[in-house]
């Protein structure tokens, strides 16, 4: 009863709603790593400015950067919230997993 408290008042799940589990499995662990990847390729294709003409066209850029890193997570999120609730380890759904993570890769 309190794990089930701290899990939810940590996750944020709707109250009512009992989460599958706390493991993570392989599908799950290897999302995380792709989503990890994903940020630092984000992160990975700024350069770093030698000149300041440099530094303001990559300053002009950082909304860009800020809104992917915004979107990449809430993707996240929502996929780790999804795992949490339902748990699929079935056919169709690693296959939709993988065509999520291949477009967040792309």
């Amino acid at each position: 009863m309190i794990r089930e408290y701290i899990h939810h008042r940590h996750t944020g799940l709707d109250k009512g709603f009992r989460p599958r589990g706390l493991e993570v499995t392989r599908l799950e662990g290897f999302s995380d790593a792709v989503f990890a990847f994903t940020l630092t390729l984000l992160m990975v294709s700024l350069e770093v400015p030698r000149t300041f003409p440099e530094l303001t066209r990559t300053i002009r850029g950082f909304p860009g950067f800020a809104v992917c890193f915004f979107f990449i997570l809430q993707v996240w999120f929502k996929h780790c919230e999804y795992f949490r609730r339902y748990g699929l380890q079935d056919g169709p759904t690693k296959w939709l997993n993988s065509a999520l993570l291949f477009v967040v890769l792309f």
